[in-house]
This record gives C-alpha cells, structure tokens and sequence, in this order.
C-alpha cells in the first residue's frame, strides 16, 4: 500500500506502509557501523531528534549500516518497523538526510510512527541559497539559524555573497580599511565557525568577492583601486554603479588577488564565486591605465580586457585549490572553459553555453521579489523544468535573495518562507514525484512544525496570485531587467 506522508521534502523513490507502527523511545540505542564516525551520527540524533541517545546495547531502537548498493553519496534508505528503525547510507550525508526524514515523522507522529519503508536521493546534486549580506549584514546566529533550516530541509549550499557596492562584509589582514565603520563585518574567526557549523550539517558554503564591477564599497576604502582616484561614498539601494576596479593598475591586481587568497583560505569548499556581473565599462574606455594594458595585451575592445581579468583571476584562483564561478553576463567561448557559469538573466540564451551550469533564473528564483512578481506555484514549477530540459553540465541550482530591502529576520523569513521550502523540494524531488497541491497542504498542515518556532511564514492567501496580476507585474520587471542589461553592457540575443 502507498501512503502519501507528510514529508518536506518528499521522498523520489519508492516509499511503502508496512503496518504497525514504532513507538518513540525516551533514549536512542544506535547501533551503528563501524565505518561511520559514531561521534557525527549520535550529534545527528541529539541535535536533530531531540533526543538522548547512546551507542551499543542489546536491543538497538536504531539500526545503522552502510549500504553495499548504494551509488549515490547523498542517497539513504529509511525503515520503520515496531521495534526499531533502519538507515541504510553510503556516506555520514546519506545517513543525516535519514534522520531529518525521521526528525519530520516523530514531529508529526510523536506517539506513534507509522511503520514505513523510504528508498530516497535527490535529482539535483547542487541545491543552493544565496544569501546577500553585503547590502544588509546577517549576523553569525541568524546565519545558524538560516543554515538550520536549509539543512532541515535537504540543501546542502549556502552561498554567501560578502562584498558589493553597498558593503563589504570580509575582515581582511592585508587590506584593514575594507569594510570598516559599516554596520557589520565578519572576523575571521565568526568565518571559521560559521563555516565549521554548516559543515556539521552538510552544508558547503560558498563565498563570493564580486569584481570587477560592484565594487564601490572597495573603491571607498581604497580609492587608488579605481580608474579616477575618487573619492567615493557606499550607496545605498539598488543601483549599477559605474566606478568599477581598474585593471590598468597592478597595485588593483595584486589587491584582488590577495583577497582572494585570504578568502580562499577561510572557506574549505573548492569552489569561490568572483561574480562578474552587470559591469559598466566606460571608466575603462577613459582610463589611461586600463588602455595601456589593453594595448600591451593587443586586445581588440574593452569587453576583451574583461575577459583577459577574470581569466587571470581565474587562473590565480586554480592554483589555490579554487573552481571559479562567474555569473554568465559576459561568459562567451573565450573564458576558461573550466568556469561554472550561474545563469540568472532570463534574456540570456542558457542553452547554447558550454560551460558547467548552475541555474538561478530571475522570475523563478530571485525570492527578494514579492509573491505578485513570484508566486509559489512558480518557484516548485522550476525543479521540473530544470530535471527536464537539456543542459551541456548542469551542476544544479540556486534560490537568491538579494537585501537591498531586507533587513530583519521578519522580513527575509517572509519573502522565504515558504517559497525557499518549496524550492527545496523542487530541487531534491524527482519530477515525476512532484505534486503541487501535496505540498501545500504538507506545508500549511505542518510546515511551522518543521520550522523554528520563532519562524515567519507568509499567510496562506498571499502564495498565489491572479494569473493576469502576475503576468503584468512581471512584464515590467522584464522591461526593467532588459534596460539594466543594456546600460551594463550586456549582450542580450
């Protein structure tokens, strides 16, 4: 018999009621595989059951083995029998998906659990969040508490975007003015320990340095880094800003190449995003500077000294143990062939790149917009569409939310909730298992179970909206999109 469960996620693979159910016990007894680090998995159930636990006994509440089929590193099987429960994983990730699985039956079934079996794994491998900080700072707990949810839920990237023109975000050692007298910044030590925390619940976090566009905030603290030698102020909104990094001057290229050590150093991941997106390039056409290398270079026009940057840093970048990921405004066939490209302008052909994909489309991801410009049936559609079009390498996906406008707790919970949860599924649930109004009612019935309790969710009556409504809305932001891309000097097919 098939039961649907009420499962966030919910499972791409088979799942069964067996009949009976399993009662919560006051202590855990694990048995565990000695191929598992016994430490990880009794924190797991700790942290993530609420729940006492030990390892050893004679008769073990839960059972934990290491697959010998298992292919997939993020793949688990989940058993619930009367008298004890199953998980079966190739990897300490599989085994934690399994008890967050778990972790949502006994709040739901606190008393009794009914007896199932769940073979699961996710369709898409990268499942990510952005989290815009440098225009409104995030402090370190708020950052746990986000990472809580996105972990509760099956993700497994948190992308930090640290510097823009509104705020640099980053302590640096070789540069103390960056980011200094602003309304936050993160030491090197929070760094650590932030990142330290998203690990222990499978999470990679990504940092990015955008450049060379974006870079007010830098140019403030260092205006000698520019092409007119300012002076500057941080603004403040939203905005393409045209005082971008010169890359004439070698004192700016050892600036950013130092940068990028030091944040390469602070981040485990072997991925760091440059960004590399909406740069106005006419202080490069006047910088005496910027021309004299694009002359030395023998480069045809300004879009080509571009190129030439972000290839070097690139390069800099792999030789620290780096992948680089661009955002794809300007990626063309002569950019290192080894960059991930984070597709977001939906006036950009995706289809014809050849570089590794990650997927971010403006009207399905960018959640800072309101439920009119992006409704929830939107956001659970794109996992479907991702899982079904052809793309050369796709890596996976992102939600974003960028804070020109947010600020408190209140309100990125608002525009995330729960729009990123429905995301989530979308992203980890084969398309053929998805259904919209399932997930609905799982959310509405028990979504604030599953959440902090301090978490604020959208009212129900504002997830969707009127066809037309929506439809208008976002013509104009299209409009919008299309003039920024053009004052950018992006070339739009």
């Amino acid at each position: 018999m098939t039961e649907k469960l009420p499962l966030i996620p919910y499972p791409s693979g088979a799942v069964a009621m067996l009949g009976g159910t399993f009662s919560k016990p006051s202590r855990l007894v694990i048995a565990l595989d000695p191929s598992f680090d016994a430490e990880c998995v009794l924190l797991y159930v700790r942290e993530q059951l609420g729940m006492e636990a030990q390892e050893g006994g004679q008769s073990p509440d839960l059972i934990i083995t290491a697959a010998a089929d298992a292919t997939e590193e993020q793949a688990y099987r989940l058993e619930v029998n009367p008298k004890e429960c199953r998980i079966e994983a190739k990897t300490l990730q599989g085994v934690f998906y399994a008890v967050q699985t778990l972790r949502q039956l006994l709040l739901v079934y606190p008393n009794a659990v009914p007896c199932c079996r769940i073979e699961d794994k996710p369709a898409l491998l990268w499942r990510a969040f952005m989290l815009d900080v440098a225009r409104s700072f995030c402090p370190v707990e708020e950052g746990k508490r986000i990472i809580d949810i996105l972990a509760s839920f099956k993700m497994n990237v948190l992308h930090l975007h640290l510097s823009d023109d509104q705020g640099w975000r980053i302590a640096s050692e070789s540069y103390p003015k960056l980011g200094e007298g602003e309304s936050g910044r993160y030491s090197k030590q929070e760094i650590k320990d932030l990142v330290a925390y998203a690990q222990a619940r499978h999470i990679m976090v990504i940092p990015e340095i955008d450049m060379p566009g974006h870079f007010t905030a830098a140019l403030a603290s260092y205006p000698k880094l520019s092409c007119t030698g300012g002076p500057f102020t941080i603004p403040t909104g939203e905005g393409i800003f045209s005082d971008i990094l010169c890359v004439g001057k070698d004192e700016a290229l050892s600036f950013v190449k130092q940068i990028i050590e030091e944040t390469a150093s602070l981040f485990p991941a072997p991925y760091i995003h440059l960004g590399g997106d909406e740069i106005p390039l006419d202080r490069w056409v006047d910088c005496p500077d910027c021309q004299k290398r694009k002359k030395a270079l023998h480069l045809s026009d300004e879009k080509a000294l571009l190129r030439w940057f972000l290839n070097e840093m690139t390069s800099y970048a792999r030789g620290l143990g780096k992948q680089v990921i661009l955002y794809n405004d300007y990626v063309d066939e002569g950019y290192d062939k080894k960059i991930i490209t984070q597709v977001w302008n939906p006036l950009l052909d995706a289809s014809a790149l050849t570089h590794p994909v990650i997927m971010s489309d403006y009207f399905h991801t960018y959640l800072d917009m309101d439920h009119t410009l992006l409704p929830l049936p939107v956001v659970y559609r794109y996992g479907k569409q991702l899982q079904t079009q052809k793309y050369s390498s796709l890596y996976g996906s992102e939600f974003m939310l960028w804070t020109e406008y947010i600020a408190t707790r209140e309100e990125r919970d608002l525009h995330l909730l729960p729009r990123l949860i429905a995301g989530a599924e979308s992203f980890w649930t084969r398309h053929e298992q998805h259904d919209y109004r399932r997930f609905v009612h799982t959310f509405a019935t028990y979504g604030a179970v599953y959440l902090p309790s301090d978490a604020h969710i959208t009212p129900k009556k504002q997830w969707n909206t009127s066809s037309i409504v929506s439809a208008f809305a976002r013509y104009k932001r299209r409009r919008r999109v299309k003039r920024n891309s053009r004052k950018a000097g992006i070339s739009l097919s």
